[in-house]
């Protein structure tokens, strides 16, 4: 049997881009010891891999960190290490351990390349990532795959084996949305009662509407929990039983698997681009990633769209852009999202 490891300490949004990819990781060295370093945000998915050794660890690793894993190394005959998330100290390992065979993601950027091309003629195999070039390309979720073009079978990880239950039961025909600050008041810059009148306004496309923010954030949950009925998902309990629109629940601090289903049992998904819309995808689910730009530059344009180009799945991903006026936000959304 051999020891494989998976370097993946990155954003949940992130881990679902990657999913494919784990996905032939694992069916490759299905035989294998797995070991699969996660990071302490994204460890909360971890319920979705099976059979593999799970390690929790910084997304920016500390110097204990690094040292446990160098000596992990040290002690151990590692047959195979897979990078998916390009940290330096990961190409210094396959520099210094040269019988591993290392899968690394390249970084091609006007700052120069991650990791440098020194390091670069020591992985077994690279793909790279070209943030330096507006031209056609490929999506992060199929540049990946090609770490592993030998293999053509794919084991998929699908929600139907997982046993996972509700610990609130959800409304039925219901869209879920997300709250993000950083969208929707630090680029928009709408407070949070004009983003209520936005979260009202998209209660009017569906017979439920449910939603989450940021968890652990008490201002946020507060003006949120003092409007709708709310659940806790921290105490498992509903702590607000009415609300201004009862159609209308707030789920407070959901995350990791509850979140999952939530996203999963939703007829849509209405949510900043990033965790919550890549996790939809994966899951098959009907969803419109929201954005904004704010342009100082033609240069911020230019990044901006090789930004969406890398990040956006290959197909079928649906996105809007909103405008800081609320009004025509909302009549975008209206021509966008029906029932």
């Amino acid at each position: 049997m051999k020891n494989v490891i998976i370097f993946k300490n990155d954003r949940i949004g992130d881990l679902f881009v990657s999913i494919k990819t784990i996905e032939k990781i694992l069916h490759k060295h299905n035989l294998d010891r797995i070991y699969f370093y996660f990071s302490h945000q994204n460890s909360k998915f971890s319920f979705l891999f099976s059979k593999i050794n799970k390690i929790t660890i910084s997304m920016k690793l500390n110097i204990i960190e690094r040292m446990r894993i160098f000596l992990f190394f040290l002690n151990n005959k590692i047959d195979s290490v897979y990078i998916l998330k390009p940290k330096l100290f990961y190409f210094i390992l396959a520099f210094i351990f040269r019988n591993t065979k290392f899968y690394g993601i390249v970084i091609k950027n006007n700052k120069g390349n991650r990791p440098p091309s020194f390091f670069q003629k020591y992985l077994y195999k690279k793909v790279f990532i070209d943030r330096t070039k507006l031209g056609k390309r490929k999506s992060s979720y199929d540049i990946q795959l090609s770490l592993l073009d030998d293999i053509k079978e794919n084991t998929k990880i699908t929600s139907s084996n997982l046993n996972l239950s509700n610990v609130f039961l959800l409304p039925d025909n219901y869209f879920f949305f997300h709250y993000k600050d950083n969208l929707f008041n630090k680029l928009l810059r709408w407070d949070l009662e004009k983003t209520n009148n936005f979260i009202i306004e998209l209660s009017k496309l569906s017979e439920n509407l449910v939603f989450s923010s940021e968890i652990f954030n008490s201002k946020i949950n507060n003006f949120f929990l003092n409007k709708y009925i709310t659940f806790d998902y921290v105490s498992k309990k509903i702590i607000k039983k009415n609300g201004i629109r009862p159609n209308i629940i707030f789920l407070k601090d959901i995350d990791g698997d509850q979140l999952f289903l939530a996203i999963k049992n939703a007829k849509k998904v209405i949510a900043p681009e990033g965790m919550a819309s890549h996790m939809a995808y994966f899951l098959k689910k009907k969803q419109y990633a929201l954005m904004h730009f704010n342009f100082n530059k033609k240069q911020d344009i230019i990044d901006q769209l090789i930004s969406c180009k890398e990040w956006f799945p290959p197909e079928n991903f649906n996105f809007i852009v909103l405008k800081k006026n609320l009004n025509t936000s909302i009549q975008k959304i209206k021509l966008r999202i029906k029932k």
